[in-house]
């Protein structure tokens, strides 16, 4: 792929991740999962493994909102097994915190103490650092 290639492509998946944390952060896991999936054709190689332990995680959080517990485990036990390998900050992601909260409340859905009212009350987000750092200024 040329550099031009690389550039659209790199564009393409943080256009993805931003439209899909939006929606993450939303609530509307479903719609997050989607705005990943779209744009896996676009998004460099590199950014497979990332985007599906994404979408397979958001997949896992809105079976919680449908009370499907053990599909919603079972998603967030494959998302967290692609994320695994992917380092803190991969392309933006927080992923650090995302597989915390995910682990959480995988274990708690896997011994059936899931609390639904503090999942509501306290959602998983997704977070994204910026894209670009700003160069900050020396005094003087």
């Amino acid at each position: 792929m040329s550099d031009a290639g690389d550039a659209t492509a790199a564009r393409a998946a943080r256009t993805a991740l931003v439209a899909a944390a939006r929606e993450f952060n939303a609530g509307r896991y479903f719609e997050a999962h989607e705005a990943l999936e779209e744009a896996l054709e676009d998004v460099p190689d590199d950014c497979w493994r990332l985007f599906l332990g994404l979408i397979q995680v958001a997949v896992g959080y809105h079976k919680v909102t449908q009370e499907l517990w053990t599909g919603a485990a079972r998603m967030l036990e494959i998302g967290l097994a692609k994320l695994a390998s992917e380092p803190d900050g991969a392309r933006g992601v927080a992923l650090g915190a995302l597989r915390a909260r995910a682990g959480s409340d995988l274990e708690l859905l896997r011994a059936g103490r899931f609390d639904q009212r503090g999942f509501a009350a306290s959602p998983p987000r997704l977070v994204l650092r910026p894209a670009f750092a700003r160069p900050t200024r020396k005094p003087g």
